[in-house]
């Protein structure tokens, strides 16, 4: 039977170093050639962040920024941005927070006022904020040495909510408050007449966390945080150890 595997990247797929191992490169290809599974990326990147590793793992498509846009060869099945009615007051309201650093994510760039991202990537551009473009604002990522004044926004008074990130407790994303990778992954089944339960799910960090519950498998990281390790089916190695690989490798290819 297809299973549909949902992978996040960051310290799951990827290595610490953002690298995508040979053996992980050579298991995927074995997955597309020997079997009719799916492989889809599930990331809080956006796609052009996200599209060299799905091309490492000839992924068939991406559920991105948390949820907010989701595509399948090509063809985007959904969309969930910032309201544009709403947007331009909240990215003013937290430009007058003191040491935090705005980035807002669109379908082609990335703005911010943090010149220290601004590294010649074609990704991130810098900017002041004097005018704000409010169309198709997927994303707004903040870097604060402030999380507790973050904590305190009242995001529903914008149709938006805040995902923390495991990793790194200065680091936020503000989403419309519909969005979630689960909302993309149920999108991507209901296109493809898949049912959750043949959905196998890897994750390592709070924004994977949903998938993780509501999937047929839970294939959870060795490097993840414990809250995450209670509610998996497996525990893979390490991100390092390229965890997913090995794991796919054994569950799904070593009957071949």
């Amino acid at each position: 039977m297809m299973k549909l595997l949902a992978i996040d990247l960051d310290q799951t797929l990827l290595h610490t170093d953002k690298t995508v191992s040979a053996m992980t490169r050579e298991i995927f290809h074995r997955l597309k050639t020997e079997t009719d599974h799916q492989v889809i990326v599930a990331t809080g990147r956006a796609v052009m962040r996200a599209k060299e590793y799905m091309e490492a793992i000839e992924a068939d498509g991406i559920i991105s920024l948390n949820g907010a846009k989701t595509i399948y060869h090509d063809q985007t099945l959904s969309k969930y941005g910032v309201e544009a009615d709403k947007a331009e007051a909240l990215i003013r309201e937290l430009l007058t927070l003191p040491d935090t650093h705005v980035n807002v994510t669109y379908p082609d760039v990335i703005l911010t006022n943090n010149r220290s991202l601004v590294t010649g990537d074609h990704v991130h551009e810098y900017t002041d904020y004097t005018t704000i473009d409010t169309v198709e604002i997927a994303k707004i990522s903040i870097v604060t040495q402030l999380p507790e004044m973050i904590r305190q926004l009242d995001l529903e008074a914008y149709h938006c909510k805040l995902v923390d990130n495991a990793k790194d407790p200065n680091y936020f994303a503000i989403l419309n408050s519909k969005v979630s990778k689960l909302t993309g992954l149920m999108d991507l089944c209901a296109h493809l007449n898949i049912e959750l339960c043949d959905v196998i799910a890897f994750g390592d960090d709070y924004n994977d966390l949903d998938i993780l519950k509501a999937a047929g498998h839970a294939v959870v990281m060795g490097n993840a945080a414990d809250e995450l390790k209670s509610c998996a089916d497996d525990l893979a190695l390490s991100n390092d150890e390229d965890g997913v690989a090995d794991w796919v490798e054994r569950h799904l290819l070593s009957s071949k």
